[in-house]
């Protein structure tokens, strides 16, 4: 559902939901929204992402405080169904969903971009498309398998007087960094107040 309807759905059935665990997938809505409507339930806010769909997601999860970890058990192995899953402060729910939650969006342009880069060059489209989306899934695969910093595996790409710093050299003057650095603070900022809206009304 989307957050707009949380208070409602959560009144209707908050008879049967008592003791129980409750798990939202709605952004924004912070545990003390759903114990203020429902007390004797335990509530569980998750930010997972679209990746879900072929269980690569990355789900973030807080919990109330009656939460026992019994409990967490069980919403670890239901969240691992998706991809992987990790408890974090709620502080940072928004900031996740911002990143996380919305970043295939951010990394769909990205492969975009490459794709149309490979068609400018003379790749065929299918060949493009696949080569700049299996680029990104290597290199997010390689950097959670070595533990390695981003920079030191662009360091490992480039060499002196090469193709790669001829690219980089093209993408560090083209702000990129800055462009997704704003799109994240601008989404975490617009969760803020939709969070801020949703509570007033309901109020």
């Amino acid at each position: 559902m989307k957050p707009g309807d949380v208070e409602n759905v959560i009144k209707e059935i908050s008879g049967e939901i008592k003791g129980k665990l409750v798990i939202s997938t709605a952004a924004t809505i912070p545990l003390r929204f759903y114990k203020g409507i429902a007390p004797h339930a335990k509530f569980v806010r998750t930010m997972p992402n679209i990746a879900a769909l072929v269980q690569e997601s990355f789900t973030a999860y807080c919990c109330d405080g009656e939460v026992t970890e019994s409990d967490k058990k069980k919403i670890e192995k239901l969240l691992s169904l998706m991809g992987s899953c990790q408890e974090v402060e709620e502080k940072y729910m928004d900031a996740i969903t911002a990143l996380s939650g919305s970043g295939p969006a951010y990394i769909s342009i990205i492969i975009e971009a490459l794709m149309y880069a490979g068609l400018r060059v003379g790749l065929p489209r299918n060949l493009a498309l696949y080569s700049a989306a299996q680029t990104v899934l290597g290199t997010g695969k390689l950097i959670l398998e070595t533990q390695e910093h981003p920079a030191k595996i662009k360091d490992m790409v480039t060499a002196p007087g090469g193709t790669t710093i001829e690219a980089i050299y093209e993408l560090e003057g083209s702000q990129i960094r800055q462009a997704l650095m704003r799109a994240v603070k601008e989404a975490t900022e617009k969760c803020q107040r939709i969070r801020n809206e949703i509570t007033r009304e309901a109020k």
